[in-house]
């Protein structure tokens, strides 16, 4: 049995899906972590909003509103046009904007007032205001005010145009009189007030009303709904009695106009002598009579003269083409008895032959008889033909005759009336426009009529569907409503404010700030102590140094060197990890350089290389610390050193480092202060010197780590003249401090800072704090939670 091998790479596999490109997700942790270290600011933007709405709410004067409906109405439209043929009451959505229009028109709202008396009413004119209003307005008032003073300042020429405008508006009108001022305010108040809305899609409209004064906003719905249905009952009036004045005058020159041309067309006709008994004249009345005889007289030319070819051709045809087949045909219609009775007799014969053929046979002797009296009959039936043929040609030439002589008259006659066309044409045209006059002014009559009967008619389609009553129930301000919207305000206003905070944090409080923003190792987090930054006081005594020589030990307390006291703290767990770094970053078992700095001052980084010195020292190792800030000398002026030698004098050849070096009690670490006189002006240039490189070399022969307490890195180059010497540098960086891009910026400001860096330590690290800034899945984030583990026994 043989294996049968398959490649699955060798191609690209259709059976697998492609990867897709991952997608921008929202980490719901981190912005639950944002919102909760932000929780305070939320928590104190929703608390000033709601004391600023309990502050409306306590200020303002309860209003209520008031609200009527009027309704256009088609049903009552129908019915009022069965009556009505003047107004036009549509309900289209124009005619409806139109109607809003006029409910909020000048018209109704100063009739609205005149009937309220609203200008003499000190409740409608001065009503309670919110007490934030007027702030408000007193503020806008402040502000604008100086705002004028500079405008009429620098533009004095607004001052004269007005003062003269008003001269002229006092010299041209008279002054407004006290009642007139407010009776305008009135209408210009109510006009910002009232709002007028339709419902819906219906042809409802609402009026509502928001006052102080409950009875108020009721009486001013009510007596806008029942001044616009009075006014609507006005304007139909006025516009009909309008159009009654314009049909009366109209009708007034339609007469006068009917009647004259009516007396002109009159007087052209007798003029003329165009009257006649039939309301025509005489040649008119002869050419028609000619024309009727004419007509006649043709009719009955050709109607002789188709019997004239009926009856030649019959004789022409003989007598034997009368009976074809023993059939008589081709005989005409006609009234003569004498024909008629002859061709009634010719038919008997030949029905006789017939039946005597069917009865004897063709060649019976019988039928002889029948034939005999069959030609005879004929004979005489031809020659009545004959006769006829004589008679009908008579009649055509006597109808031929009168045609002639009527054709004649009639020429005569239109000859004579075609003398009179003109004064025909003229006489026509006079009659039609008194006709035409007469027909309008009828026509205006009984719309006149009509029209004047619906003046006192009330055409109206608009009905009031509800007025509004007095409550006792107040519209607002609402509490629940006021004091939501300010709860929501607040969220917004917090959650802007914590946005704007947490784009300005750019500080760094975070591992993953150090490592993802900052692309340096994390060494740990150093909780904030207090009790750390407190200057310490101690007792120097004299013993034998291990380098069997006589040194200085100083005795330190407990409150200098934390870690020692708190073996199992997060503090000293911390620095393990600082020292576990750094052996786990040293190429060989060989001594140690570790320098420790910070961006600026203040951030703890004496104190912390004192600690980890002490943790080192704790584990064995032989340590040195020296004091190498010689701008501030923060580390021996902590520890309260004043007059002992330090670093310069050993720098300066005055004496050997040995002869310096002070030894802190119970923590085994060598120390060598700093003490550089504040006014000496070379201290930039003691890392750089070559006694201090070699004061470096015989330190790292003589102990495994040689600790240096270096100056901040942001305002002073020594960092950077010391990094050739350095095996390690720790950077202490204080929480919620430093921003990130200052510490890219230093460390991207020499490529051996990167070289040498072993990591950022964040110190006076909040733990309560530092939970609002990490994940629930960061370690940190449990920080409190560790103590207890670290306290037991």
């Amino acid at each position: 049995m043989t294996r049968e091998g398959f490649r699955y790479q060798s191609g690209m596999d259709p059976l697998r899906d492609p990867i897709s490109a991952p997608t921008a997700t929202i980490n719901l942790s981190r912005v639950l972590a944002a919102l909760r270290r932000r929780r305070r600011s939320i928590a104190f933007s929703v608390a000033g909003w709601l004391c600023l709405g309990m502050f409306y709410l306590a200020t303002t004067p309860r209003y209520f509103d008031a609200s009527s409906q009027v309704l256009l109405d088609a049903n009552i439209d129908r019915t009022i046009r069965q009556v009505s043929t003047t107004s036009d009451m549509s309900t289209t959505d124009g005619a409806m904007e139109s109607a809003r229009l006029v409910i909020t028109s000048d018209a109704v709202i100063s009739r609205v007032v005149d009937q309220l008396d609203l200008q003499n009413d000190p409740a409608f004119m001065s009503p309670p205001q919110a007490l934030t209003r007027t702030m408000i307005r007193g503020a806008i008032d402040t502000v604008a005010t100086p705002i004028r003073k500079l405008r009429d300042l620098f533009d004095p020429g607004m001052q004269d145009g007005g003062a003269s405008s008003a001269a002229v508006t006092e010299e041209g009108t008279p002054p407004q009189t006290d009642e007139a001022r407010n009776r305008v305010t009135a209408i210009d108040e109510l006009r910002k007030s009232v709002v007028v809305h339709r419902i819906g899609q219906s042809t409802a409209f609402g009026i509502e009303f928001r006052w102080t004064d409950s009875k108020v906003a009721a009486e001013i719905v009510n007596t806008f709904a029942d001044v616009y249905v009075a006014d609507v009952l006005n304007a139909n009036y006025a516009a009909t009695e309008r159009m009654t004045e314009w049909m009366r005058a109209r009708l007034s020159q339609l007469e006068e106009d009917a009647r004259a041309a009516a007396q002109a067309a009159e007087q052209f006709r007798a003029r003329n002598g165009l009257v006649s008994a039939r309301d025509s004249t005489m040649s008119q009345d002869a050419v028609n009579s000619l024309n009727v005889d004419l007509s006649e007289a043709i009719a009955e030319q050709a109607r002789a003269a188709a019997q004239v070819a009926a009856l030649k051709k019959i004789v022409e045809g003989g007598r034997d083409g009368l009976v074809v087949d023993d059939v008589l045909v081709g005989l005409p219609a006609s009234d003569d008895p004498d024909f008629t009775k002859l061709r009634t007799a010719m038919m008997g014969a030949l029905t006789n032959l017939t039946r005597a053929k069917l009865v004897y046979g063709d060649d019976a002797a019988q039928i002889a008889a029948s034939q005999k009296r069959v030609y005879n009959t004929g004979d005489l039936l031809f020659a009545s033909l004959r006769r006829l043929l004589g008679q009908a040609r008579s009649d055509l030439t006597l109808a031929s005759a009168k045609v002639d002589a009527l054709q004649s008259s009639l020429d005569k006659a239109v000859g004579d009336d075609a003398k009179n066309g003109p004064a025909l044409v003229r006489l026509r045209a006079l009659e039609q426009r008194a006709d035409t006059l007469s027909a309008l002014y009828q026509s205006f009559l009984s719309k006149f009529q009509e029209i004047d009967q619906q003046k006192s008619f009330p055409v109206s389609n608009v009905r009031i569907l509800n007025l509004a009553e007095t409550t006792l129930d107040s519209a607002g301000p609402s509490t629940k409503i006021i004091l939501a919207l300010c709860v929501v305000l607040g969220l917004l206003t917090g959650l802007l404010i914590a946005a704007i905070r947490e784009w300005r944090d750019r500080f760094v409080r975070t591992a993953d700030h150090v490592t993802n923003h900052l692309d340096a190792h994390f060494l740990g987090y150093l909780p904030r102590i207090e009790k750390l930054y407190e200057k310490p006081r101690f007792s120097v005594r004299t013993l034998t140094a291990r380098l069997d020589r006589e040194a200085k030990v100083i005795s330190a307390p407990k409150a200098a060197v934390y870690a020692l006291t708190n073996m199992r703290s997060k503090y000293t767990e911390t620095l393990r990890n600082i020292r576990l770094a750094s052996r786990l970053a040293s190429a060989n078992d060989e001594s140690c350089l570790l320098g420790l700095t910070s961006a600026k001052p203040g951030e703890g980084k004496s104190i912390t290389a004192l600690n980890l010195a002490a943790v080192i020292a704790s584990t064995g190792n032989s340590v040195v610390l020296v004091d190498a800030d010689p701008h501030r000398s923060g580390l021996s002026h902590h520890l309260g050193l004043k007059t002992e030698k330090g670093l310069l004098d050993i720098l300066t050849g005055r004496c050997a480092w040995e002869e310096v070096l002070l030894r802190l009690g119970e923590t085994e670490v060598d120390l060598i202060p700093g003490l550089v006189p504040k006014d000496f002006p070379h201290t930039s240039e003691i890392l750089s010197s070559s006694a201090f490189h070699e004061m470096l070399d015989a330190l790292k022969w003589q102990y495994d780590y040689v600790i240096l307490d270096l100056a901040p890195m942001a305002p002073v180059i020594d960092v950077r003249s010391i990094l050739k010497d350095l095996d390690q540098l720790v950077i202490v960086s204080e929480f919620g401090r430093i921003s990130r891009g200052l510490l890219e910026h230093l460390l991207d400001s020499d490529p051996l800072i990167r070289a040498k860096l072993l990591g950022i330590v964040l110190n006076k690290v909040d733990l309560t704090q530092l939970k609002d800034y990490v994940d629930d899945s960061d370690t940190e984030a449990h920080a409190n939670d560790y103590e207890v583990y670290y306290g037991r026994p």
